[in-house]
């Protein structure tokens, strides 16, 4: 958390930091972090929590509907209350009333929290204007609005969301997070005996995997740190690439979980496949071995699912996950030569 804004207090960064590494004992944070992004797109700057709520509860609906845990405690009346309109048992102004009288009690304070601080920027403040409770919308989240990486952020919240969720409502608690490159999404994998983790009724999708990855790399390249694109309607949208490629595993018995999400990085078309210079189906140099140990320790920081896939692939210790990813990325040098890079790269990293 300290390394990921050390170099970098952008209002991206920032924001990301909030989302990514804040602690979470239910979904509010999210919902609200999608709510004040929709609002920096209006002007006004003061926001009752009676013209609030039907924002937040809009995308809390959307996440209730699908059954999966909002929160680790027991009661909630706001919980209570959108399983109740759900279930048509409640009115809509019902649902607004209980909604802008429980369900910012503690997410209004606790949003910019991230661990050991505060985040150095806040997007809102807390405000009373004459006998209305609201926030009260920053320059900061307005320039934040005006962002090259603006328009991936309500994705990427999206992604790291379902990812808690789907932690949270995992009941036993045996399964594993794979990657499926046909479909480009992560999956939840049931594990039992004998069985491929390919089978449909022992699969859930979680997310399409460049949501839940890009906030990591701070909407950067891998490799040259170009500014990139999640979005599935540019057509230069970032490619997901094995930064060891995924041929070397055929070429071995031995299982070197390539496929995993420690292995996986966002890439621009151009790093990746572009008829100058691409990667393919080459191993970088080995100074971006560095960069990928950095990248996972982020997700080490961050409570998900993709942090104890990583764990429980790679190591329990900062030292044995860096002898790990050594350990696999000398076998691949042994089988092909580590000597790709890109022609250039940029300034700002992650």
């Amino acid at each position: 958390m300290n390394q990921f804004l050390h170099y970098d207090e952008s209002l991206e960064s920032q924001f990301r930091a909030i989302f990514l590494f804040g602690r979470n004992e239910a979904t509010y944070k999210f919902a609200l972090a999608k709510s004040i992004l929709e609002l920096s797109a209006g002007k006004k700057s003061f926001i009752s929590l009676q013209e609030l709520s039907p924002i937040f509860t809009k995308h809390m609906l959307e996440h209730s509907n699908s059954g999966k845990i909002q929160t680790k405690s027991k009661s909630s009346r706001y919980i209570q209350a959108l399983q109740l309109y759900n279930q048509q048992q409640i009115t809509y102004d019902q649902l607004m009333h209980i909604t802008e009288h429980n369900a910012f009690a503690s997410v209004i304070d606790a949003f910019h929290r991230i661990p050991n601080n505060d985040s150095n920027k806040h997007f809102f403040e807390k405000d009373v204007v004459g006998r209305k409770n609201g926030i009260q919308l920053t320059d900061e989240l307005f320039n934040l609005n005006s962002s090259v990486q603006f328009r991936n952020l309500s994705d990427e919240v999206e992604g790291r969301w379902n990812l808690v969720e789907a932690a949270w409502s995992e009941k036993d608690r045996h399964f594993e997070v794979r990657y499926d490159h046909q479909l480009d999404e992560l999956f939840l994998f049931r594990k039992t005996t004998a069985q491929s983790y390919m089978q449909s009724h022992l699969r859930t999708s979680l997310t399409a995997v460049r949501k839940p990855l890009n906030g990591y790399q701070k909407g950067k390249c891998f490799y040259c740190y170009k500014a990139i694109s999640i979005n599935s309607h540019d057509p230069n949208i970032c490619d997901v690439d094995h930064f060891i490629p995924l041929s070397i595993q055929y070429t071995t018995e031995k299982n070197l979980e390539l496929n995993g999400v420690w292995n996986l990085v966002l890439s621009c078309q151009q790093c990746n496949r572009g008829d100058d210079n691409g990667k393919f189906a080459r191993l970088p140099l080995t100074t971006f071995l560095e960069r990928l140990v950095k990248r996972n320790e982020y997700y080490i920081e961050s409570n998900h699912p993709l942090k104890e896939m990583i764990i429980a692939i790679t190591g329990h210790t900062v030292t044995r996950r860096l002898a790990y990813l050594k350990t696999v990325y000398e076998y691949a040098q042994s089988v092909r030569a580590a000597n790709w890079q890109p022609k250039e790269q940029y300034d700002s990293g992650f």
